[in-house]
């Protein structure tokens, strides 16, 4: 439940080892190798003029063009699975030895993935010829009950002539005017649409230039079919039977496609070790080296390191080097958790790992985040939905890590909500729960919910002050607790009993015992503070400003426990909608068939969108919670995660 500790590793070994020694590395999963840059690094500048970098380049190339290859092959074969995939698809599992084996297959693989792709880009082909094809049936169809040849010109003396004109033209005025000013000629309308009519013109030859001059002024346009004889028809029906010509052609090549589909598994497990053959080329990339002997600097958790040391030693000859990391030394952050405190390290990782010298918050974190939820939710009912659908998919599905965790978090949402739900007697928003809670319903009480809230928002504060001592112990400042968790516990303290006898609803016998305390108590933590918070800076009257400013934290306190309001407001949202929702399902009475089946339709749309909507508004508001008021109080953040060189697989898990 914490940062992991960290060791340096540093290996020396024989270049004709290297990728026995990757390999190696890269199925046990625990080295994160960092690069080693010679102009930068102390220890290696030094020795600049016998060390260099593999160029990896080419090899780099080759293998993202090889996957990039294997992945349009496995997209082309997604539609051929067989079998329907369930919701959630876990990672088939297969040995180390199993993995390499795929090497074997290499070649054979690749000509699948080369079949795929030419037969891909040939029915490419045969699908833009279909395009073309029907393009020109699109063209020629207007024209299809012309029944001259689409090749005919005219006579010796008489010239035809296709055509076309505006759909807005008046036709009969037009062929009035033709035949006035031009009587040896003859316009018929072949077909018309919403944009054109399509005509046909026989004129004298002599007399062609006159009539193009008349219909020029109503905007015709002439149209020609080079290359084409026969008639329209005659064109449309061959475009016709090449275009199945094609689609049968087409359905050929997508079934010898398919026949492939027996191979989509070893295609998958060819991906996932072109992926970790491309990792590998790239740290090689990063390594130094000399004629003989190559070096690995990079990092592993602590518990393990002898361990490896030991692992490799033994198989290679190589010396490996295991050190502490310095105290001015980052290393990546590795966490580990309980199933609790796992469930909510997502959450923590948007806002940002923790710095690698502080504790780890998710422990801390998670009874408070999922408490703070299930609160706001409120309603036991949709807690309960909540519960069973992550138990389902825990049991159901074959879930990986991050997936589980996921899972994890609903489930304990689910189960804070339930319990809250049950102090709230809040249900679906049925009013018979709502009268009998275990504790108090809010909705009835919302000045005594407001108190518990404000109380809830202190004792998180609180918790968030002393993780702050935790990290003093941790960086072994132990009397740093005094100035900065004590002092600030007795300021706050003194405070809350000073404006206790004003939040609502609390009675107290003596409130003037409280409020001279709470002064007493303010003034002795004001004074330490003062002495203390500007201790890091020069000089007394640089100290004495910085610590009288950071008596501003006490207004920032107060707003502070002021934002824990939303605890109420959200909490009361899911009831009174729950409960609105119920009335108006139950409006039109249940009499009959159909006021039933609408009183059904309104709760369960009404409900989903209800929970919904403060299922998101409650996750947004307890991580703003986490993020604002208790981590503001301790949290540096800034971590690097830890990124072991592995076997980033996709489509299998390896088993070692």
């Amino acid at each position: 439940m914490a940062v992991v500790d960290m060791n340096k590793l540093t290996l020396v070994g024989l270049n004709t080892d290297k990728t026995d020694i990757l390999n190696q590395l890269m199925a046990l999963g625990v080295v994160e190798i960092t690069a080693q840059d010679l102009d930068t690094s102390d220890h290696l500048s030094q020795w600049s003029h016998l060390i260099t970098h593999d160029d990896r380049t080419d090899s780099i190339a080759y293998l993202n063009n090889q996957l990039e290859q294997v992945r349009f092959a496995l997209n082309r074969l997604a539609k051929y699975n067989g079998e329907k995939k369930p919701l959630f698809t876990g990672k088939r599992t297969v040995t180390v030895n199993e993995f390499h084996a795929v090497e074997d297959e290499q070649h054979r693989l690749q000509n699948i993935v080369a079949d795929i792709h030419r037969l891909s880009e040939e029915q490419q082909v045969l699908q833009a010829e279909r395009n073309k094809l029907s393009s020109l049936i699109a063209t020629l169809e207007p024209w299809e009950t012309l029944d001259i040849p689409i090749d005919f010109k005219g006579t010796k003396y008489a010239k035809v002539t296709l055509g076309v004109l505006p759909s807005a033209i008046d036709v009969a005025k037009l062929q009035t005017e033709l035949v006035e000013a031009v009587p040896a000629c003859y316009l018929e309308v072949i077909n018309s649409d919403r944009f054109q009519h399509y005509t046909v013109l026989i004129c004298h030859r002599q007399l062609q230039a006159d009539a193009e001059g008349v219909l020029k002024k109503f905007g015709f346009s002439p149209v020609a079919f080079s290359g084409m004889t026969g008639t329209v028809s005659q064109q449309i029906k061959a475009a016709k039977e090449r275009i199945a010509q094609f689609e049968q052609e087409y359905q050929e090549k997508e079934a010898e496609i398919a026949a492939f589909a027996v191979e989509k598994t070893n295609l998958e497990l060819f991906h996932d070790y072109l992926v970790g053959m491309l990792d590998q080329e790239q740290t090689i990339e990063t390594l130094t080296k000399t004629p003989s002997v190559f070096l690995i600097d990079g990092w592993l958790p602590a518990r393990l390191s002898e361990q490896i040391k030991k692992h490799l030693t033994e198989q290679w000859t190589c010396i490996v080097e295991i050190r502490e990391p310095a105290e001015d030394e980052e290393f990546p952050v590795l966490l580990e958790n309980n199933s609790l405190g796992s469930s909510v390290e997502s959450i923590t990782a948007m806002y940002g790992l923790p710095n690698c010298r502080e504790v780890d918050p998710n422990a801390v974190m998670a009874p408070f985040f999922i408490g703070f939820f299930g609160l706001m939710l409120g309603d036991g009912g949709y807690g309960l939905i909540m519960t069973l659908a992550s138990l389902f998919a825990l049991w159901k599905f074959d879930l990986d890590e991050q997936q589980k965790r996921y899972a994890k978090l609903v489930l304990y949402g689910g189960i804070a909500t339930m319990f809250w739900g049950l102090m709230f007697g809040s249900w679906f928003g049925i009013a018979y729960f709502g009268e009998r809670p275990l504790w108090l319903n809010p909705v009835n009480a919302p000045e005594e919910m407001l108190k518990w809230s404000l109380l809830f928002g202190v004792i998180h504060l609180y918790a968030g002050i002393a993780m702050k001592g935790v990290n003093h112990i941790r960086n072994g400042k132990y009397l740093d607790i005094l100035w900065d968790v004590v002092a600030w516990y007795v300021l706050f303290t003194g405070f809350i009993f000073v404006v206790l006898p004003q939040v609502p609803n609390m009675h107290l016998e003596d409130p003037t015992f409280f409020v001279d305390l709470g002064k007493k108590l303010m003034l002795v933590g004001a004074i330490v503070l003062i002495l203390t918070q500007g201790r890091e800076n020069k000089g007394i009257i640089s100290k004495l400003v910085s610590g009288i400013g950071s008596l501003y934290d006490l207004v920032s306190f107060l707003s502070d426990v002021l934002s824990y309001s939303r605890l109420l407001a959200l909490g009361l949202a899911t009831s009174v909608i729950g409960s609105i929702v119920n009335e108006i399902a139950t409006m039109a009475g249940l009499n009959n068939i159909i006021t039933i089946l609408l009183c059904v339709v309104v709760l369960v749309f009404g409900h989903s969108l209800n929970f919904a909507i403060n299922a998101l508004g409650a996750y947004v508001h307890s991580s703003r919670l986490q993020y604002i008021e208790f981590f503001g109080k301790f949290y540096q953040s800034g971590g690097k995660p830890f990124k072991p060189l592995k076997y980033r697989t996709k489509y299998v898990k390896l088993k070692n």
